[in-house]
């Protein structure tokens, strides 16, 4: 018997649209609790005060755009996929460290249709690794997402909380977003 606990991943996303919807109502409810409730009337006192309270409010929606930005930012951008049928062209020049130009590095095979056991083999002895998943040649530093189906340049972790991969794109965003 053949159990594959990751094969229902793919409701996470499902899931996942809706903690965008709880991570926007947290916002909403810091926004209220911050500004409406504690800040805004404070500054009605008049004075000094009230300037450094000013202050205070200003910060804080400067900080919260950052927020959001760098929120919507990891969300919507894409993580980093491989190309159609990438492969590593040459190793011996780069352990040689040859200067050559990237073009010599990897290319981009004809795509074929479908593929024989033979040409996986072959194709996984070729390549430094293959993704046996996507059928395709894999770069170092790449893995495939069980939620995303597909492989993602220097994956990090699938993040129920933005619906997507962390991977070399978006990596900068999420890490503004924890912050």
């Amino acid at each position: 018997m053949d159990l594959n606990p990751f094969r229902l991943c793919s409701g996470l996303k499902v899931i996942g649209y809706f903690v965008i919807l709880i991570v926007l109502a947290i916002v909403v409810l810091s926004y209220y609790a911050v500004v409406v409730l504690i800040w805004a009337p404070r500054l009605l006192d008049g004075g000094f005060t009230s300037f450094l309270y000013f202050t205070i409010i200003i910060i804080f929606h400067i900080l919260l755009v950052m927020l959001m930005w760098s929120y919507i930012k990891v969300v919507i951008q894409d993580p980093g996929s491989v190309p159609e049928n990438w492969k590593l062209v040459s190793e011996q020049n780069i352990e040689e460290g040859n200067s050559v130009a990237l073009s010599d590095y990897a290319s981009i095979e004809n795509p074929t249709p479908t593929l024989s056991t033979e040409q996986i083999e072959r194709r996984q002895s070729q390549s430094r690794g293959y993704c046996s998943k996507c059928q395709n040649g894999k770069p170092p530093r790449c893995h495939h997402c069980s939620v995303c189906q597909r492989c993602v340049l220097k994956m990090d972790h699938h993040c129920i909380w933005v619906v997507n991969c962390v991977g070399a794109r978006n990596y900068k965003f999420f890490l503004l977003f924890v912050v």
